[in-house]
Order: structure tokens, then sequence, then C-alpha cells
């Protein structure tokens, strides 16, 4: 019989989740009760690549009787034996079974010894697998000089509406925030305008530059005056569903895994104070982040990866950071890209420009930081290059008062007008000085003219 449980479709939250493609073992497990034995047999196999156990001992039951593949024992042998591994204790006495009855012992040899070189349990875990006691948190590693809270929106209070919005943003020389990218939020609209007016004039300490910094910020009705009216029926409404909440999570939905995570990671949410009674361990938030990862869902495959690096990485937790972020990268757009800052970085051991360069460009036309980043990194890598005027004013119709996008401009327009150039490197003098950003390679520029 299969490695799953009886479902029960959460109406509280799964009425305003989208339709995903990714697989997930909710989904897969769905399509094998619907006798979708294909479909089933496919999306087990997507999660077994991520060394989801339960998705290989559901392989191996498929394997075994030819349901979604042809009947073959010697699959399903070696996908029970690796199942088994992965602490499933039920798949090696099935194993052992198949075993003794098998005749070909050299079959099963060989079989299993292919298949874990793909799925088995030492490989995927050094692969895939990170140590979380590593990490050691803080809630804001660089530090801030001007701060200025973001706005609850008053419906938002009112109703007692409770969520986080996900930002990556660049802090410049000057401490100011530029680059700004929304990487999630929920739900959908409601916080997303007030963080983001708020971090557009937030000042970090002068002097510590940062790329990619990431910044999760939680709404929750303790920052809203409403809270004392609200708390008492959210918290009728929370433990009315949270066993619901609980049960998805644990039986693979991914999606319900991530926003579970999310809340965890948090003790000011209403919903985190009752799912801590049920997961209690300090790294909770991380354990449910790394099952929706093996879920195959690529955003939190992407804030794993964001969260093992931004915690200085020991070599495995940055390899396994990088694992997670080629994971994600097959269809999120902010994974490529901090794939492409990864390699376009000569102070990391995977520097490799050409490499940034190829990642830039599948970033670009989901990722608005991207066309920007590719035209710099052009410049400073393939400086001959025809396609850096293309990306940059591919970025500049996004921001045609880009300081930094309009000092190359000057650069590339040096040689066949100087006096365009001129003109393009004071423009960008004065918006640099408008917007508080760095300056002085502007001021360079001009100095040589």
């Amino acid at each position: 019989m299969l490695h799953f449980r009886t479902f029960r479709i959460l109406l509280l939250l799964l009425a305003i989740l989208p339709k995903v493609s990714f697989a997930d073992l909710f989904t897969a497990t769905q399509h094998y009760q619907q006798e979708n034995y294909t479909e089933a047999y496919n999306e087990f196999y997507k999660l077994a690549e991520v060394g989801n156990g339960d998705a290989i001992y559901n392989l191996a039951v498929m394997s075994l009787y030819g349901q979604g593949t042809e009947k073959n024992l010697t699959l399903a042998y070696a996908y029970f034996t690796i199942a088994a591994e992965y602490g499933i204790a039920e798949s090696q006495k099935t194993a052992q079974l198949i075993a003794t009855q098998y005749q070909d012992k050299q079959a099963l040899k060989q079989v299993l010894e292919q298949k874990r070189a793909l799925f088995g349990y030492p490989f995927m875990s050094q692969k895939y697998s990170p140590n979380f006691t590593e990490l050691a948190f803080s809630n804001d590693p660089i530090e801030k000089v001007y701060e200025k809270v973001p706005a609850y929106p008053e419906q938002a209070a009112r109703q007692g509406l409770e969520g986080w919005v996900w930002l990556e943003f660049d802090v410049g020389v000057t401490g100011a925030v530029k680059n700004i990218k929304v990487i999630d939020s929920y739900p959908k609209n409601i916080f997303t305008s007030a963080l983001l007016n708020a971090v557009s004039i937030w000042r970090y300490k002068a002097n510590h530059p940062k790329k990619n910094h990431s910044l999760v910020y939680h709404f929750t009705t303790f920052k809203g005056k409403e809270y004392q009216r609200t708390l008492g029926f959210q918290q009728k409404d929370y433990r009315n569903e949270i066993k619901r909440h609980i049960d998805a999570a644990e039986q693979g939905n991914a999606q319900i895994q991530y926003y579970v995570a999310n809340w965890l990671s948090s003790d000011k949410y209403n919903a985190s104070q009752l799912l801590k009674y049920h997961w209690r361990d300090d790294t909770a938030h991380l354990t449910m982040l790394l099952a929706a990862a093996k879920n195959n869902y690529p955003i939190a495959q992407y804030k794993l990866a964001i969260e093992l690096l931004s915690n200085t990485p020991s070599t495995h937790q940055f390899n396994v950071a990088v694992n997670w972020l080629y994971r994600s990268a097959k269809t999120f757009a902010p994974a490529q890209y901090k794939l492409a800052t990864l390699y376009a970085d000569s102070n990391n051991e995977i520097f490799a420009p050409h490499k940034a360069t190829n990642w830039y460009k599948q970033a670009v036309a989901q990722d608005n930081r991207a066309a920007k980043a590719l035209s710099l990194h052009l410049f400073k890598y393939s400086p001959n290059s025809p396609q850096i005027t293309k990306w940059l004013e591919t970025a500049l119709g996004r921001d045609r008062g880009d300081p930094e996008l309009l000092l190359l401009k000057a650069k590339l327009s040096k040689s066949n007008d100087p006096q365009k150039a001129l003109r393009l490197a004071k423009t960008a003098l004065r918006n640099a000085k408008e917007r508080n950003w760095d300056a002085s390679p502007i001021q360079t520029f001009l100095r040589r003219e």
C-alpha cells in the first residue's frame, strides 16, 4: 500500500492559493488515487530526485505492481531498499521478501547500485541536506541607521489580517537602498506597498555595501491597533483550522508546508503561537522549509538556499545551498538571478563570469534586476560585447533616471559623442545626489573629461 494518509482539503488556506504546476506529494498522491498512474509515477520520480523518501517508497510500490510503469521486481527491490535508508521501516521487509523469491541476485545488486547512485540517502544527504545546528541567526546582519516603520494597512488591521512581505535589495556605499525586488508576499498585494514605501527611505550604515540583502518583514496584529479586539476571534478561528493545516503539511502539501514555515519563523503571529504547540523545536521552521523544498516547491528551495547563504556557510552548507538554487532555478527567476550574482562575484570560489552571463540572461524576462546587472556585468568582463547596449536600454526602460545606468551609457557614448557622454554623466550625478547614491564613480568620470 502507498505510504500516505487520507487527505482533507483545507478550505481556509487552499481557497486562496493559486494553481501551480510543480509536483508535490499531495498532488502525486491525488493522481494515484484517481488511477492516473503515469502522472503519479512521473511526479513521484521528480520528488525522488530531491531525496523525498516517501516518493521513493511509492516508486517501489508502483514498480512492484506495474502501475504507471512496467512491472519490474529489480526496480521495486532497489527502491524499497533505498526507501529503508530514509527511515521507512516497512520497506526493508518487502525488499527482503523480493530478494528471497528472485533468482538473479546479481541483477538485484546491479540495479540497486545504479539507483543508489541517483537516489541513495548518503548521496542525497550530501547534496541536499543542510546542518541546521550550524546556523546562527540574527534579525538584521547589517546596521540600520534610519528606519521608518511600515504603516499597517488600516483595512487589514480592522480585519485582523496578518502576513509577510519578502524583499531583496542592494545597500549602496552611502547606505541607501536600491534595486528592490519583491520575492513573495502573503496575502498578495495587501502589505507590499506599505513595506516598499518604508524600505525605499531606510538608511544603513555607510561604507558597508551589500548585494542581494534578503528581508522578510512580518505584519502581525501584535503591531496593529486592533490587536486586543481581534485576538479573541482570531484564536478561535485558528484553533478550528490549525489541525487541518498541520495535517496538510504532514501529508505533503508543499504550499502549506512553505506557509507554515513562514509562520513558525516568527513568534508574533497568532497562528505561530498555536503551531508551536505541535512543532516545538527551535529549528522547526527550517525543518518545514526543507520538507517543502524536498516536495519540489521552487520558492521554498530558494528560501532554504538563502537561509543557508546568509549565515557564513561552511563548504558543505554552501554546496547544499547552490544545489537547491539549481533546483529552484529550473522555474524561479530570483534563483536564476542569485546564481548569476554568485558566479559574477570574483571573491567567490565558484567565480565564473561566462556562467553569470548565462544565468542573468535566463532571469531577465521575469526579474527586473537582471537587465541592469547584465549590462554592467558585460561591460566589466566583455566590454566589446554588442549586447551591452541592448540590455542597457532594456534596463533604462524600467528606470530612466538610474544613475549607474546613465553612467554606463555615458561611458559607451564617450568615443563617438563626447558631448552626449558629458550630458549623461551630469544627469547621472544629479540623480545620484537626489537618491543619496554613491556619486564618486560619476565624479571620477567627469574629472577625466
